[in-house]
């Protein structure tokens, strides 16, 4: 399960692959969708705008919002399970583990791989400082990464190593955390804990209006009733955040020609010919039900694509007949084909 803080959202999903969103502060069920992939395999949240992000058996993360019945996005990082997956605090970066004992680090502003690396085991565990410092725990191994995503270059350099490794004892590590504001990281095992004392993970400028770490028992109640009170809904929740307050300048026909999927563009008679016919379709049914613009599906794109193809064939037909019968008998022409 995922908490969203600004939403006061309860995020949870089991192995019958539902994902379930519930209002902490009312209790209600906000949201129900199924993933339709199975069992998942690795939950996690983007701080940045609360997508959550699925792992599933298949090798594949789905991005997930409340507002959308299906997926958001789909990627494919691993050609087995994925085993563990997380986010940095900026959310542009995902490093996930697989079963095919691959570590695989993507940016997920252009849905596209950096880098990958390969583990000596299956990695099972993974987590990511303020600072971006990764830390992945595969067997009795923790190896810790930095500089694996570097926010100023814009041409990514592969780490060769590891910044810092950790085990080797025989303890098998079952999960990781850091301390958030503090270079240490928490380790627990199956002989205990441990805590690693990492230079350079945690952030030291940190903002108290947003996180105040030394706050006292008032100043928490006030924070809690402040965050309650300008708590947001779950339609804000998208892949851009940003779009909230931006004016639409499109015009009104631009809109409508966005609207109309019966509409082709490139030819004004084959629009006021095909106007109003085939909006029953199963590829227009599809594209209807697919969601919102902004989804990034494989399928839905080969499925636009195809209708750009067989749009082309009739215009290349409808031409044919006019060339061959002239512009006054060609409907005739097709009436009768």
């Amino acid at each position: 399960m995922e908490f969203l803080p600004y939403h006061f959202l309860l995020a949870t999903v089991g192995n019958a692959g539902f994902l379930k969103y519930t209002d902490t502060s009312t209790g209600q069920m906000i949201a129900e969708m199924p993933t339709k992939q199975g069992a998942p395999t690795a939950f996690r949240q983007n701080p940045f705008n609360a997508i959550m992000h699925i792992g599933h058996q298949n090798g594949t993360v789905s991005l997930w919002s409340p507002n959308s019945s299906t997926a958001l996005v789909k990627l494919l990082p691993h050609r087995g399970p994925v085993r563990s997956l997380a986010v940095d605090r900026e959310g542009r970066y995902m490093v996930s583990t697989g079963q095919d004992m691959k570590m695989a680090v993507w940016d997920v502003r252009m849905f596209k791989e950096v880098h990958s690396y390969y583990l000596r085991q299956a990695g099972s565990l993974v987590a990511i400082s303020d600072r971006g410092l990764a830390a992945v725990g595969w067997g009795t191994q923790l190896s810790i990464w930095k500089n694996l995503f570097d926010k100023a270059k814009e041409d990514q350099e592969k780490v060769q190593r590891p910044y810092m490794a950790w085990g080797g004892e025989g303890r098998r590590i079952e999960r990781v955390h850091w301390c958030p504001f503090e270079d240490v990281l928490g380790v627990s095992h199956d002989a205990g804990f441990s805590s690693i004392i990492v230079p350079g993970a945690g952030e030291p400028n940190f903002d108290a209006l947003e996180v105040n770490p030394y706050e006292n028992t008032q100043q928490r109640q006030e924070a809690e009733v402040r965050g309650l009170l300008n708590k947001l809904q779950p339609e804000m929740i998208s892949l851009n955040p940003d779009y909230i307050g931006n004016l639409d300048l499109a015009s009104a026909s631009t809109k409508q020609r966005e609207r109309d999927l019966d509409r082709v563009p490139d030819d004004p008679v084959a629009t006021l010919k095909n106007r109003g016919r085939g909006k029953n379709s199963s590829l227009r049914k599809y594209l209807r039900k697919a969601g919102t613009k902004n989804v990034i599906d494989e399928r839905r794109l080969r499925i636009q694509a195809l209708m750009k193809e067989q749009n082309a064939k009739g215009r290349a037909k409808v031409q044919e007949k006019e060339q061959e019968y002239g512009p006054a008998l060609a409907r005739f022409a097709k009436k009768g084909s």
